[in-house]
């Protein structure tokens, strides 16, 4: 996983959710040089806020007026990719984040949402709980079981980071997220959404005592 194929990757992504109509604005990630050689993608001012401990809605309504977020879903979803090398190679950090809206747009700022049910039916449910779901990697903060190199963290509690086997690629976190929460959409544009993206090599992280617990394994 090098910055390149993270580039080539989120070119992917963004393509298919803008031809699908899945992303109705959008900011592409930004790139920046560090000391030393390394290179950040994606990073954003406000990110920090989302590890604040203050209500969720005060969370999301800064995300989402600042926009501090990369890709915003019909329903007002975020999405957010970022990650850190060091050098050309060797990657340091990400944090993929997904930030539900607390409320559904209204009518006027979203009729589509609202009239074509074969593609959003399954999102505006009343009887859904919408809570925003994060995959970090980060392997200088790695404790064995208790802190995963690469881990899923599920509703902002803070000692939930369900081990991943290996880092997670931009196509494998929109995906994991479209198919999941976003299934008509996704099962609608099923052919664009599923063509092979740039190739990633996975860069596996589980231990064998986080294989002993409930983890997660990332698809091909």
């Amino acid at each position: 996983m090098t910055p390149q194929d993270i580039r080539q990757q989120l070119n992917d992504v963004y393509a298919r959710l803008i031809s699908t109509n899945l992303s109705v604005k959008q900011f592409y990630p930004k790139e920046q040089l560090l000391p030393g050689g390394g290179v950040s993608i994606g990073n954003l001012p406000v990110s920090s806020i989302s590890l604040r401990d203050i209500s969720y809605e005060e969370i999301y309504t800064e995300v989402e007026s600042n926009d501090g977020y990369h890709i915003k879903l019909p329903d007002g979803g975020l999405l957010i990719f970022q990650y850190t090398f060091n050098g050309t190679t060797t990657l340091t950090k990400h944090r993929l984040c997904y930030f539900p809206s607390f409320e559904l747009p209204i009518y006027d700022k979203a009729p589509n949402l609202y009239e074509n049910d074969e593609l959003y039916g399954d999102v505006i449910l009343n009887k859904l709980v919408r809570f925003p779901i994060r995959f970090d990697y980060d392997p200088n903060a790695h404790k064995d079981v208790e802190h995963p190199i690469s881990h899923l963290t599920l509703g902002q509690y803070d000692n939930c980071r369900i081990p991943v086997g290996a880092a997670v690629s931009p196509n494998e976190f929109a995906m994991f997220i479209l198919r999941n929460f976003y299934s008509r959409s996704y099962k609608k544009n099923k052919n664009a959404l599923d063509k092979k993206p740039h190739h990633i090599p996975q860069i596996q992280t589980i231990t064998e005592a986080e294989r002993r617990i409930t983890h997660f394994i990332n698809g091909r």
